[in-house]
Parts: C-alpha cells; structure tokens; sequence
C-alpha cells in the first residue's frame, strides 16, 4: 500500500487546482486519471467548441472541408493542453496514476494492480452527456459533445434535442458551416435560465439566420434507420442525418464509492456538505459531480477552497458568490445575478433599462449591431440586482457586471465611472445611466 497525502481523482478544473495547490506545498500528491487531461472542458466541453464557433466564422470564405475543420479544432486542444505529457504535474510535485480507480475505503484507491491510501481524498471526476427517455433514442446511437468533434463528416441536416447552452452553441456552428439545423426544446422558450426576454430575442435571431427552433416539443422516439434519423413529435415527422443530444448531465461517480454508503442526490450527484466534505470521513468532492453550478470557473472557485480547508484541516463554509456565466452563441449572452423575473419576485419596488447595441459606436463600427444590455437595480436604494447582455463581447461584459452586483454597488455608480471610448464596455455604463 502506498501512502500519499492527498489523491485526487479526476484532471479537469477542480481536481488539477487542488493537486497543484496541494503538490506546491511539499505534500506527496497523486492524481489519478483514466482518460486524458484537462477534464471535460478541454476535451469534449469549452475549448472544442468555442473553437469550432470561431472556426464557423470563416470557414465558408476559406473553404474549409469538415475534415479541416476538425483538425484545426484538434490544433486548438493541442495548443491548450501544451506538450508535457504529464501536464507540468511532475514540477508540482505530484505523481499522475493512470488507470480506471476502484475505492475500497473512503480514502484507499485501487487501480491497476496498485493500492493507494492517504489522509485526505478529493472525486473530481464531472459528468457525462446524459441520454433523456425517449423510445429509441439509444438505439439511435446519437451524438454528444463527445463525439460531435470527431464526426467523420458534416451532416447536411442535424437535429439537436436541447435548447441550453451545449445546443445552441454547436446549433449555430454547424448552422454556420452549411448544415441545415433544427433545435427541439421541450420548455416553452430556448436558453430558459437567461431573462425572457434575453431568450426571445436570440430565438428572433437564430431563426433569422435559418435555424428552425421547435420550443414546447415532445418527441415521442427517436430511430435511426441507414442514413436517416427520424424524430416524432406530437406536431409530426422530421427526418436527418443525424441527431445531437444536448440535454442534461450525469455524474461519474468512481466505482466503490456506492457500495462504501456514500450519499448522493436524487439526480446521483454526490452530497457535499457546505464546506466540500461528502458523507465519508476523510472524502471531499468537487466540480461538477456535486451538481451545483458546472461550470469551469465555479469548480475552479470550489476547488480553492476544498484545497485551504485540508491545508488547515478545518471545514468552513465555501462563501457564497455570485456566478456569473455566459453562452457562446453570437451575439453572446452574458449572464450575472438576478433575471427580472427573479427581482420582481424578491423585491416591491424594480427598475428595469434596456439599453441597444446599435445605439454606440464600437458596434457600429464593429458591424455588430445585434442585442441588447438589460439591467435590473432595486428601485428605492438603486443597489443593482441583475445584468443581462446579448451583444457583441457579451460574455465580458458580465465580468464588470459582476464585480458591480457582488461588491452591492449602484447603477448611480456604475454610470458616474468613465469607461474607454469606442468600445463595447460603454453599453453597460449606459445602461445603468437610464436607471439614475
């Protein structure tokens, strides 16, 4: 049996902050990792697919095929992970382990032929695509974000069941690169965590660029027969070459850890107590296998935590933030603190200002004309509650936002401080100007 300070199962954002933060301060560390590094961001997540949306950009006027495509994005992922096999791990002082882990106690790992124990364990092992229950949508062999990049060649037409961030994002790309793309959303409206009216707008635009966006859709099976997917929906039969499932994750739990009584929720995400500890002495998890907000920033967020508690063998509260995110559709959403709705819902008294990208001139300038800036301030102490973007540089935009809203700052504030001209940063000082 070999003794380690610390094992951390999983290299994506949460697992590699806290090995690393951990390795650097002389504690023997090891990671254990069955796949590949950078978790699923690099791999089949963030980096893939923001490459392809900037790729869709210009690949009609370069000529790209798909399989240009695809190596470019394979370039980008490259790029990203860098050319030390072992991630720079080795210079952090930790050993990487690869194989599939088996937990036979709360804090011993078996994995191929090896035993490994130590004081504290950390599962930052993520989710994976999760397959909704529809009849025959399995056999259907559909693709995920995890097969979608490595297509051996482009559909000419795409379903996509799921109108969230994942959908829409690959929906318009491969919309962008010729393929005729139909969006099923079961709700009533496609984006439904962003403000309703941030989800309408982008719903105007996707279909002006020719994307069909079937909203209140039940489909009823899926089937895959030669080369035709057929989907049945309450409204009929649409056929295509393929079909993209984008709707919803699933936690990848290590093998062991069930059968030690370790309690998860009712959707199998593990249960963490407020500090990162689950229910097991000794055993920490974080990132997106504790299902609260996935998103590489907030494991990141997450992780530095968990990492100073085992450091200081304490468990206090991670504190409670604000998280902001964004959606990488074009115009980009940028989201941070409350929709109106929410506002409206916690607070008598809500001023609201919609402020258009058209009206300043680096979009003008830029050619980049679409959306809009929506800010929501409580209405007696103008404290900001909420700031909404789809535009051009949306998803930085909402970084000031959120420093404005999480340090409790008003729109007077916000709108008395000079920002650079021409730039797109100008919108959301405007905004706020309408609400003094």
């Amino acid at each position: 049996m070999e003794q380690f300070d610390l094992i951390v199962i999983g290299n994506g954002s949460a697992g590699d902050n806290i090995a690393r933060t951990l390795g650097r301060r002389d504690l023997r560390v090891a990671v254990i990792e069955r796949e590949h590094l950078g978790g699923e961001c690099l791999n089949d997540g963030c980096i893939p697919s923001k490459a392809l949306i900037d790729i869709s950009k210009r690949a009609g006027d370069e000529g790209l095929t798909w399989s240009e495509v695809v190596a470019r994005i394979h370039a980008v992922q490259l790029l990203v992970r860098g050319s030390d096999p072992n991630g720079g791990m080795r210079g952090d002082g930790i050993e990487l382990v690869w194989g599939n882990p088996r937990f036979t106690a709360p804090t011993t790992v078996a994995v191929d032929g090896r035993v490994l124990t130590a004081k504290d364990a950390v599962v930052a092992t993520g989710t994976e695509p999760g397959l909704p229950p529809i009849p025959g949508l399995a056999e259907a062999r559909p693709q995920t974000n995890r097969t979608i990049f490595t297509l051996p060649s482009q559909p000419a037409s795409l379903a996509v069941i799921g109108g969230g961030p994942i959908g829409l994002e690959l929906g318009q790309a491969f919309n962008r690169l010729g393929t005729e793309v139909t969006i099923f959303e079961a709700l009533d409206r496609i984006a439904y965590t962003e403000d309703a009216e941030i989800s309408l707008e982008l719903t105007k635009l996707l279909e002006r660029d020719g994307i069909r966006i079937e909203t209140g859709a039940t489909i009823e099976r899926v089937d895959r027969a030669g080369g035709v997917v057929t989907i049945t929906t309450q409204r009929g039969e649409f056929r295509f070459d393929d079909v993209l499932v984008a709707a919803g994750r699933r936690p990848q739990v290590p093998d062991g850890l069930v059968e030690l009584g370790l309690e998860r929720d009712r959707r199998g995400f593990i249960t963490v107590a407020d500090c990162g500890r689950t229910s097991l002495d000794g055993l920490w998890a974080a990132g997106d296998v504790t299902g609260k907000f996935q998103f590489t920033h907030y494991a990141s967020y997450q992780a530095h935590h968990i990492a100073r508690h085992i450091l200081d063998e304490k468990c206090d509260p991670i504190p409670e933030t604000l998280v902001p995110w964004a959606i990488f559709t074009e115009p980009e959403i940028g989201h941070a603190g409350m929709t109106e709705e929410q506002a409206r819902a916690a607070h008598a008294n809500v001023r609201v200002a919609i402020l258009r990208a058209e009206e300043f001139d680096w979009f003008r300038t830029t050619s980049q004309l679409d959306g809009f800036a929506k800010v929501i301030a409580d209405g007696d102490s103008g404290v900001l509650l909420g700031a909404h973007f789809l535009c051009a540089r949306g998803s930085t935009l909402v970084g000031e936002a959120c420093l404005a809203i999480q340090h409790g700052m008003t729109a007077r504030q916000v709108a008395s401080t000079i920002h650079p001209y021409p730039t797109a940063s100008e919108l959301f000082r405007w905004a706020c100007a309408r609400l003094v």
